[in-house]
């Protein structure tokens, strides 16, 4: 089952994989109510940022019969925002 959840990335712990520079690794996310949680990456992982400090929206997915996060995607806040703002309501003044 995909849960969506929003947060900060506090920490990376992160490396290379193959010739394919395939990313994995875990990052530390901190939520809205300050708890934190560890996300693995893997090479199913479709990512926008893995950098400290960005705000991020992640769908994650918890692996088999254990309490692993796997992400599954990893957008930008700041990405998100811009969508969903409606050009219809952009207003320009003379």
């Amino acid at each position: 089952m995909i849960e969506t959840m929003q947060g900060k990335i506090i920490s990376t712990q992160l490396g290379e994989f193959s010739t394919k520079q395939i990313i994995y690794g875990y990052i530390g996310i901190e939520l809205s109510d300050k708890t934190h949680i560890k996300v693995k990456i893997d090479s199913y992982t479709w990512y926008e940022s893995l950098a400290v400090g960005d705000e991020v929206v992640l769908e994650t997915h918890t692996l088999a019969n254990t309490d692993i996060l796997v992400a599954r995607t990893i957008r930008l806040k700041s990405s998100l925002d811009m969508e969903s703002e409606d050009p219809s309501e952009t207003q320009v003044s003379a």
